[in-house]
């Protein structure tokens, strides 16, 4: 009876403490920051003409259609202690590639919304199977992150929803900003326009040239148009690649948790990947052109660089493959005894070689270190990366001859070529002589400010030959040496380097780590102060070299060119080789791991200032030339075709030609360049295809940049007498020739710009303008106009 008067009165107590204990839990929640990142994304989005209703049919179709399916299968095949935050960022690429995969056959046979029955029956199993059940539920307290790497990974989304107003503010919806856009911008509309309607890999643009490209990202999103009903403008522009860039990073970061077994490396290894760039100890500024896009004094493949925006493909495929390497690692450490992550591993290439092409090759080059290195140093042969090897070996060559017929894509052996397109040789002039001798600087300068980088994989010299260590070096040796090795016109070898440059950092992360172990905010205080003089040197160097920018012509001759580029990092590593000499000097006072971790913290701190004066031009750009809505990009796509083309759009069939006399796009930069055939604009808004409206970005003119001598954007189209049909319709109309493109070619519509280069008025007329006859309203019909575009029916 005591003991029970006892629990009686203890009870409210205990009862309040529980309370009290769940309302703590509650506001030590890891969703508070995925919430604030949501509300953040929410007005950031709603500022940049995306309503509400647009973001909440968006979040909702990934959260519940895409994510949670994904999430579902990945605690299936992955089995272990996660994070929420790995399992939904992996899901959302495990969502994605189902969705893909499921669209293209759905939409082969033209009922594109049965990709979304898919992943509702992935749902409907894990709801039905009673043994599946148990994947609705995490991994648990096991898996439970830590409340500061929870909001630290929030905080850099946070930093890059910041980071992308640099893209927004250039890309606005009305005239003029659409106009003067990204010139990629249009081909990746034309390509989810296409794909929307059609499965049969016609190039858009020119109806002669099949789809010989990694074009997985855009029927992704020309599925998720098909779902939401959300224009692609919107997608390629706001959503999509921001979802995708947040999920990157959150996987990132569990990619460096597993790797190094600490949250904290996985919290440092997101960190270093985007925020650790090229040293830049320059006094004076890159072009506005640099700064706008986020390239590095030289080429260091980073992930900061606007092409997380400008290139979906490359985003795309960087987010499915981190669940493979996720998977791979597990498999090697595993030695390869889960039937279930070999599915995955197996299934998965099949997503990431039509995603981005770059991924597979620097993943083969990976499995053949570990295997060569371990069979030759070991005398062992690693069976799992063996396995893994055919497996990536089979859907390489699947892919080569299969999705892109052997195609090379403009591709070629062209060693130092890429260093003609890094920031300070272009910035400089430098590299305009085609001497070698200039290209051999720049890359010393670049291979030096990789050492500055990624000094951190010293510490991984005592598991050199561990398969993981391997895989790491082998994919960022293939990054390398694609980058030094070969060239594309369009500067596509950086993309090796780029794919492969989270699992440097991981790497460089892991080495810094292991010379620290036991690392704690008191023993990281010299590091940090080490750092600290590192990022003090840097803004010394930038004081002493000035504002003036140098330029190499007539006056300003080579020699004193190189000695202004060479000395700023010749007083960097000067700085770096007397830390090393004075930690030799007392090497008897200071550990061996201690001593090679501050050289590290001193490379790093030279790294830094980049990452800092990157962000801050995002604010003091935006402050000064306004956030949105800017016009200051080149002049591509000619005014009323946004108008236009929803016209014709809404009164058309997907399966109607149009065919136009604007085939070029003018570049100006102080002289007439001529005509820049990367005109993309009428497929991209009408969702139609036209018969010719230019011609570049296809394997056919990255074979005629060979043959002709010019980039494959100037080069003149190989098939002469298709242009004259096409042409002569608009210049000289008639029963014939208009005729012709309706009963030869297909054509119903008749799309017709003014080209009389009144971007640039006081440039003489080009060569290649198509002027159209005044008589064109005797033979086809007026529907549409609008600015400086007018649609006409052919009768």
């Amino acid at each position: 009876m005591v003991f029970t008067r006892q629990v009686e009165r203890d009870e409210p107590a205990t009862r309040g403490d529980a309370v009290t204990a769940h309302r703590t839990a509650i506001w030590r929640s890891g969703w508070w920051p995925a919430a604030l990142v949501l509300l953040a994304g929410a007005g950031l989005l709603r500022y940049y003409d995306v309503s509400l209703a647009t973001y909440a049919i968006f979040v909702g179709y990934v959260g519940l259609g895409v994510t949670l399916p994904g999430l579902l299968l990945w605690r299936l095949v992955h089995r272990g202690s996660r994070s929420m935050a790995e399992d939904a960022a992996a899901g959302t690429a495990i969502g994605f590639a189902i969705e893909v995969l499921a669209y293209i056959p759905a939409r082969a046979v033209g009922v594109p919304l049965a990709a979304q029955a898919v992943l509702l029956l992935v749902i409907a199993v894990f709801v039905a199977v009673p043994g599946l059940r148990r994947y609705w539920r995490g991994a648990g307290p096991a898996g439970r992150a830590p409340l500061a790497w929870s909001w630290t990974l929030a905080v850099i989304a946070l930093i890059m929803l910041a980071w992308a107003t640099k893209y927004y503010r250039h890309h606005g919806t009305g005239w003029p900003s659409y106009g003067r856009i990204d010139i990629d911008l249009p081909f990746h509309l034309a390509l989810i326009g296409e794909f929307k309607h059609h499965m049969d890999f016609v190039t858009p643009w020119v109806t002669s040239e099949p789809i010989r490209y990694h074009w997985f990202a855009y029927a992704e999103m020309a599925s998720t148009s098909w779902a939401t009903g959300i224009e692609p403008f919107i997608l390629v522009t706001r959503l999509t690649p921001l979802v995708m860039t947040v999920a990157y990073a959150v996987l990132i970061a569990s990619f460096g948790r597993r790797l190094i077994g600490t949250w904290w490396g996985g919290a440092l290894t997101v960190l270093a990947t985007f925020f650790v760039l090229s040293p830049d100890p320059y006094g004076w500024v890159l072009s506005s052109f640099y700064r706008a896009y986020g390239f590095d004094p030289t080429e260091d493949g980073s992930n900061l660089a606007l092409y997380l925006w400008t290139s979906p493909t490359q985003t795309f495929g960087a987010l499915l493959f981190v669940p493979l390497m996720l998977v791979l690692l597990d498999l090697l450490r595993e030695h390869g005894n889960d039937r279930r992550r070999w599915v995955l591993f197996a299934l998965l290439p099949a997503a990431v070689m039509g995603a981005k092409a770059t991924f597979l090759p620097t993943l083969l080059c990976g499995l053949l270190l570990v295997i060569g290195a371990q069979l030759v140093f070991q005398r062992r042969l690693n069976r799992v990366a063996l396995k893994a090897l055919g497996i990536v070996v089979f859907w390489i060559l699947f892919a080569q001859f299969v999705l892109f017929g052997g195609e090379s894509q403009g591709l070629s052996l062209r060693p130092l070529e890429a260093m003609r397109r890094t920031a300070i040789a272009v910035n400089t002039n430098y590299a305009a002589d085609p001497k070698l001798s200039r290209l051999v600087v720049l890359c010393a300068l670049t291979v030096l400010c990789w050492v500055f980088m990624w000094a951190g994989v010293a510490g991984l010299r005592r598991r050199v030959f561990d398969a993981e260590v391997l895989l790491l070096a082998g994919l960022g040796l293939a990054g390398i040496g694609a980058l030094l090795l070969t060239a594309h016109s369009g500067g596509s070898e950086s993309y090796f380097l780029t794919g492969a440059r989270p699992y440097v950092a991981a790497a460089a992360t892991w080495g810094l780590l292991l010379l620290l172990p036991g690392l704690t905010l008191r023993k990281a205080r010299p590091l940090l102060a080490v750092a600290v003089a590192g990022i003090v040197v840097v803004y010394l160097i930038r004081a002493v070299d000035g504002d003036w920018a140098p330029w190499h012509n007539t006056t300003y001759s080579a020699e004193r060119l190189t000695i202004k580029l060479v000395y700023p990092y010749a007083a960097l590593a000067l700085v770096a080789l007397a830390a090393v000499a004075a930690i030799w000097w007392y090497r008897r006072r200071i550990p061996t791991g201690t001593a090679v971790g501050l050289i590290v913290a001193l490379l790093l701190g030279f790294s830094l200032p980049t990452a800092f004066t990157q962000l801050t031009y995002v604010v003091t750009d935006g402050h000064e030339r306004g956030w949105r809505n800017r016009a200051e990009l080149w002049p591509i796509v000619t005014e009323g075709t946004v108008e236009a083309g929803r016209w014709l759009r809404g009164n058309s069939s997907p399966g109607d030609l149009v065919a136009t006399n604007a085939h070029c796009v003018y570049l100006h930069f102080g002289k007439n360049l001529g005509c820049d055939r990367r005109h993309f604009g009428i497929a991209a808004y009408t969702e139609r295809r036209v018969l010719i409206e230019s011609w570049a970005y296809t394997a056919a003119a990255h074979e005629q940049e060979i043959k002709q001598g010019v980039p494959q954007e100037q080069t003149t189209y190989w098939d002469p007498s298709r242009l004259i049909d096409n042409d002569a319709a608009f210049t000289n109309p008639s029963e014939t020739t208009i005729g012709r493109l309706r009963d030869g070619y297909g054509v119903k519509w008749l799309w017709v710009e003014d080209v009389s280069n009144w971007y640039w008025t006081s440039d003489p007329p080009s060569a290649d303008e198509v002027h159209v006859s005044a008589d064109l309203g005797r033979y086809a019909t007026l529907r549409f106009r609008s600015g400086h575009v007018a649609v006409y029916e052919i009768r």
